[in-house]
């Protein structure tokens, strides 16, 4: 497939507001998120590719949902050891659930949480279960991001194989450009540590959370940066009360940062 940065950041926001509304679902709703979420994933290539190469899941899907969801709570679904196993394992139950129209609550959750409330056990099941795909195609876009660099008027063939994003521009090279003197590569790494814990963050904080990133990136690509900018944007990030992990990811992107500006 062919795009290029803005491209797929647009595809990183979208699949942070779909898996944002499927983590804080309601749990008598969380059934339809869940097939929105999917249908996000499997309308977007570069994801479904990422999953589809991942191999396909050989479990009896019939066999090992009915054994979780007849054990009242004494087991839980294997995710698998490996990467490739993990995301195609979780897929496949996800689908498999949607499909089915199951209710995660009523039955399949009931192993995620040691309380006896519906909304406990869908909380459960999206941290435990859900968010181990989540993170895998986090990493997977920001892996790319990484590789295209922060030139946002080059465009990019994505191929997939092994699970591994192969990326070329039309003359089959990988080219990254920094007109401030930023390290891209370590700059897409500390942006990659905030947005990992993104969805742990209340809602209103996620939106501010984004949108100081995306300056971020913007203006460290840019050939004149706005310094001003980047200081309002790491002052904001500073600003949010997250867990340890989120203040000490943006702390180190405020160090980084701080050396250029």
């Amino acid at each position: 497939m062919r795009l290029n940065r803005n491209e797929l950041r647009k595809i990183q926001y979208d699949f942070n507001s779909y898996s944002n509304r499927l983590l804080q679902a309601d749990f008598n709703d969380h059934t339809d998120v869940l097939g929105k979420f999917l249908a996000f994933i499997e309308s977007t290539p570069i994801i479904l590719d990422y999953i589809t190469d991942c191999g396909e899941c050989d479990w009896d899907m019939d066999a090992e949902v009915t054994e979780v969801r007849s054990s009242y709570g004494r087991k839980i679904f294997s995710t698998g050891e490996t990467e490739e196993e993990e995301v195609r394992n979780v897929f496949a139950v996800l689908k498999y659930i949607v499909d089915h129209n199951l209710v995660v609550c009523r039955g399949v959750g009931m192993g995620y949480s040691s309380s006896n409330n519906f909304q406990d056990m869908v909380k459960g099941f999206n941290e435990r279960f859900v968010m181990v795909l989540i993170r895998h195609v986090e990493r997977y876009l920001t892996k790319i991001g990484i590789d295209m660099g922060l030139d946002d008027k080059v465009v990019y063939n994505v191929s997939v194989q092994h699970g591994q994003a192969i990326i070329a521009t039309d003359n089959a090279t990988v080219t990254a450009t920094n007109q401030i003197g930023v390290d891209s590569s370590e700059l897409q790494r500390l942006i990659a540590d905030i947005k990992a814990v993104v969805p742990m963050l209340a809602p209103e904080e996620q939106e501010t959370v984004t949108e100081c990133l995306e300056v971020i990136e913007t203006e460290t690509s840019a050939e004149k940066p706005k310094k001003g900018m980047l200081k309002t944007a790491l002052t904001t990030l500073k600003t949010v009360k997250g867990i340890t992990e989120f203040g000490a990811a943006v702390a180190a992107l405020a160090e980084f940062i701080g050396t250029i500006i």
